[in-house]
């Protein structure tokens, strides 16, 4: 990775070509996950280089992958997609680079994702009649092809149910999404000039009881039938749980470290996120939350401290 991110770093065309390398491999449908490395390698140059070099490797690997599409497939527009996806990452790394604090780049991530839900909401009036249009269409499509008519039945029966928080779903992927390419390439970053620098910020990231306030506001608005206000509120909630699964993340990660514990307990902890994620990152979504109001790295630096004062009494 250092080599790539030196590389990266060599000057702007370098890092056209590998974010829009490393987007266009994510298309395959097994290396998804690439895509993600495809927006640090953006993040990297804007956090080093700053908007004007972020900018330029953020249009040219737009044309690089639009031309690349339209050559395969004949449509360019469906390579220039990826921009869509690449200016939030941009413009967050932007506020990391100019505050330094992952709690405000949580809250911006938070509040884009959150305004794409309402705007979303505007344009189609009704996100669960959109989706189950769009998702029978997919299924008409897939039973003309030649699918079960069995199987075709039981995901058609389904739809309303995933129609229902496929919004949400969506919207929380994708300020995750954000939010894990800024972090890669700001320990990208660090591995290059700050060694170590990534390790320290993450262990610190908490949010403010302010933020932790908004959470309760969408929760108590979600929980009445108030039509569409309870829908949208509903899927602002998927988003809060996604963000402050990362702040629960980062939590642990902290707490583990300042106690000494074995790293087994941080594999534990990926394993369960791994087998049962809903519920996992709901535990982790609400230590976050607990953690905006209790400050758990404080009080166990008092309980530290105290500790240490009383064997130095004692000696």
């Amino acid at each position: 990775m250092r080599g790539l991110g030196a590389y990266i770093m060599r000057g702007p065309l370098q890092a056209m070509l590998v974010t829009a390398a490393l987007a266009l491999v994510s298309l395959v449908p097994i290396l998804g996950v690439v895509s993600m490395l495809s927006g640090a390698a953006l993040a990297l140059v804007t956090l080093r280089h700053g908007a004007r070099q972020g900018i330029t490797v953020l249009l040219g690997a737009g044309v690089i992958t639009g031309v690349f599409m339209y050559f395969v497939f004949g449509a360019m527009a469906l390579g220039f997609v990826f921009l869509l996806l690449w200016l939030p990452l941009l413009l967050l790394a932007l506020v990391l680079r100019s505050s330094a604090s992952w709690s405000i780049v949580i809250d911006a991530a938070t509040a884009l994702g959150l305004a794409g839900i309402v705007v979303f909401y505007l344009l189609t009036g009704d996100p669960v009649q959109f989706w189950q249009n769009v998702l029978s269409q997919m299924v008409e499509l897939m039973s003309a092809q030649g699918g079960g008519m069995e199987g075709m039945e039981t995901i058609q029966n389904q739809l309303p149910m995933f129609s229902r928080w496929l919004t949400g779903m969506l919207a929380g992927a994708l300020v995750m999404g954000q939010i894990l390419s800024l972090m890669v390439g700001r320990w990208w970053q660090a591995l290059l000039y700050n060694p170590g620098g990534f390790r320290q910020e993450f262990l610190e990231l908490r949010q403010s009881r302010l933020a932790a306030m908004v959470l309760l506001a969408i929760l108590v608005l979600s929980l009445p039938d108030l039509g569409g206000v309870s829908d949208m509120a509903g899927d602002m909630m998927i988003v809060m749980v996604t963000v402050y699964s990362i702040v629960g993340l980062a939590l642990v990660h902290a707490l583990v470290d300042r106690t000494g514990r074995h790293v087994g307990w941080l594999v534990a902890l990926y394993l369960f996120l791994f087998i049962l994620p809903p519920q996992a990152m709901l535990l982790l979504a609400s230590a976050g939350f607990a953690d905006s109001w209790v400050n758990f790295r404080r009080r166990l630096s008092s309980l530290q401290q105290k500790s240490d004062d009383d064997r130095n009494d004692n000696q």
